[in-house]
């Protein structure tokens, strides 16, 4: 199918939230909580002049999780 992609991680993001029972279901479900993304120090150069921008992308892996399901029942 083609070469792999590697991502290298270069931060790590922070949440108040500890298990998926406390979680909101949409993000927009509580907009009380914030999390912290923590950038290594060496990438600080890359994120000059972000506050210029409304929106970010950040891509994540869910490095705690205990399985993979290829097909999920949704919430709602």
């Amino acid at each position: 199918m083609g070469e792999d992609i590697i991502l290298k991680p270069i931060g790590i993001i922070h949440s108040e939230f500890k298990d998926i029972k406390s979680m909101p279901i949409q993000p927009t479900g509580d907009n009380a909580d914030k999390g912290r993304i923590e950038v290594d120090s060496k990438y600080l150069e890359g994120l000059k002049d972000l506050d210029g921008f409304s929106h970010i992308i950040i891509i994540y892996n869910f490095h705690k999780a205990e399985q993979v399901k290829l097909t999920v029942k949704p919430f709602l």
